[in-house]
């Protein structure tokens, strides 16, 4: 790798560049796909911008991007333009590209999925870009101008529209392509970044945005602004307030949230779990309630949740499935330091669907739920997060995927993509 390092600047081509930096950095290691970018910035670069908004894929490549400016570039006190790219830039790209889809790897995927006529249709390169966790535009591109092996118009114009028509992102969700290994990686290799201590800053933003986002989530119409002098007197009177009504259960939902977070973001953070603190939330959560000794309880008969795609637990077995539950996540809450964040949080969200299905309580069996993710992630040291409203629709489908197939891969990448997000927020709000 030293000697890389110093030759770096003297390469003219960005491929031979690439081909190069793998050598140096796997040696005689087996390339396992997809390669972490990431993983590469970490080893190599003490602290580079990507922007948490934009496609798992392009910030991988922006990633790799950023790698070949810190080789060649990091002496240079030069801003490319917004919008703008320069003979920098452009070199940067194709060294990214290059270090994503290794040109011999690439080919070897195009010859396993070609036509008789050598040829790659869209659908098989978007399972090449998926191998290689690049976008779909980016393989393709790579394909058709290196390797020539797309069939019709690829001049850049039409290609374009081609694209366009193809809409590959939503073919990949009629694939079934995930990209939770790619947030895997991410997360993974970012941990110090999302370690996280309770703090005001954060217990503001989840008193503001997760509050007023999770009781939306619940079809809650209600305003923070018009709330917030009725949710004051209800902490203060409880039960005397002149609010207490079953007709403002929005702002009712809304102070038991604000109790809920108030003491799960509670100083010292403690280091046990249980699944029988789902019942503290509960009781919170309708601590302001015109009945207060509703929360808190198991449910005490049968339940069908209209538009599931699962049957709840009897209620006779609600303990035995709690107990099952309690086992599994003291097993990992007792490891976490031994294993990956991912997996650790893979846990979280599974223990999150299990504990749906068995829906202990009457109400606010989603509230409390969510909440609990929370729980097991500020007790382990990370980021807690909370579901936009706008979110709702790929959570809850994410939801009925793992209820109906049994596969989690679409709600491990909505989690792991809202954990980076609310990271980033509580990051911005504690400067």
């Amino acid at each position: 790798m030293v000697n890389f390092k110093l030759n770096a600047k003297n390469f003219r081509d960005a491929e031979s560049m690439a081909t190069a930096y793998l050598t140096a950095y796997f040696g005689n290691s087996e390339i396992e796909y997809p390669i972490s970018p990431f993983k590469m910035l970490k080893d190599d670069i003490a602290i580079v911008g990507i922007n948490a908004k934009r496609p798992i894929t392009r910030q991988r490549f922006t990633a790799a991007h950023e790698l070949c400016h810190h080789f060649r570039d990091a002496d240079k006190q030069v801003a490319c333009p917004m919008g703008q790219k320069n003979a920098s830039e452009y070199f940067a790209d194709a060294f990214a590209s290059a270090i994503l889809m290794p040109m011999g790897e690439l080919k070897t995927k195009v010859n396993e999925y070609k036509d008789v006529n050598g040829n790659v249709s869209f659908d098989n390169i978007l399972k090449i870009a998926d191998y290689f966790g690049v976008s779909f535009e980016s393989c393709l591109r790579r394909i058709a101008y290196k390797i020539h092996a797309v069939e019709g118009d690829i001049e850049t114009k039409e290609l374009r529209k081609r694209i366009r028509k193809y809409h590959p992102d939503n073919k990949r969700q009629v694939l079934g392509i995930s990209h939770e290994k790619l947030y895997s990686d991410l997360i993974d290799n970012y941990v110090e970044q999302l370690r996280f201590t309770p703090n005001r800053f954060a217990k503001y933003v989840f008193e503001n945005n997760y509050i007023y986002n999770d009781s939306r989530m619940e079809g809650l119409e209600v305003s923070l602004e018009e709330a917030s002098e009725i949710v004051t007197d209800l902490r203060n009177n409880m039960q005397n307030s002149e609010y207490c009504a079953e007709e403002n259960e929005a702002y009712l939902s809304v102070a038991g949230h604000y109790l809920m977070y108030q003491n799960i973001f509670e100083l010292p953070v403690k280091d046990t779990l249980n699944v029988y603190d789902l019942f503290k939330l509960n009781k919170d959560l309708f601590a302001y309630y015109p009945h207060p000794e509703f929360g808190g309880n198991a449910r005490q008969n049968n339940v069908v949740i209209s538009g599931a795609k699962f049957e709840t637990v009897d209620y006779h077995n609600i303990f035995v499935e709690l107990n099952k539950v309690n086992s599994d996540i003291k097993c990992f809450f007792d490891t976490r330091k031994n294993i990956k964040i991912s997996d650790y949080i893979k846990h979280v969200v599974k223990i999150h669907h299990r504990i749906t299905v068995i829906h202990p309580f009457s109400e606010g069996n989603g509230r409390t739920a969510r909440a609990f993710m929370n729980v097991q992630l500020v007790r382990a040291g990370l980021t807690p997060f909370y579901i936009k409203v706008e979110e709702k629709k790929g959570y809850i489908a994410a939801l009925e995927k793992a209820d109906t197939e049994k596969n989690y891969a679409d709600l491990y990448e909505c989690i792991f993509k809202v954990i980076i997000r609310s990271h980033v927020e509580l990051s911005k709000n504690s400067l």
